[in-house]
């Protein structure tokens, strides 16, 4: 009696299914028991999971008003801003003209001052 190569061919992938199968049964069966752990979690926390997603409108509507309210701040500051150089432009115009103002004034002071000591010197 002789075994041919045909024979322990067949039988190698035999043994290979029987192994491949045994670690299909293993994981299958490890997917299982996470599966039920998730369920018996869910379950568990179910008034708590429907409270949180009956909550996700308020939430929505409460991030819209605020996301309003973030533009009309964000355009009023926008306005302001650029109101910001024209009045400071204004301000800064207003005060050199008083000062070029000032500074005619002391200058003619300074003149009359300036002709009345020399004179009497």
């Amino acid at each position: 009696m002789y075994i041919s190569l045909y024979d322990v061919g067949l039988f190698s992938l035999f043994v290979l299914l029987v192994i491949i199968g045994g670690y299909l049964i293993v994981v299958l069966q490890r997917a299982l028991g996470v599966l039920c752990l998730i369920r018996g979690v869910l379950d568990a926390h179910q008034d708590d999971i429907g409270e949180t997603i009956s909550l996700f409108k308020e939430t929505l509507t409460n991030i819209n008003e605020l996301t309003v309210s973030l533009k009309e701040t964000t355009d009023h500051t926008n306005r302001a801003v650029r109101a910001l150089p024209g009045e400071f432009t204004d301000t800064v115009e207003e005060l050199r003209e008083s000062f070029e103002t000032f500074a005619f004034y002391a200058k003619i002071v300074g003149d009359v001052v300036k002709a009345v000591f020399s004179k009497a010197a």
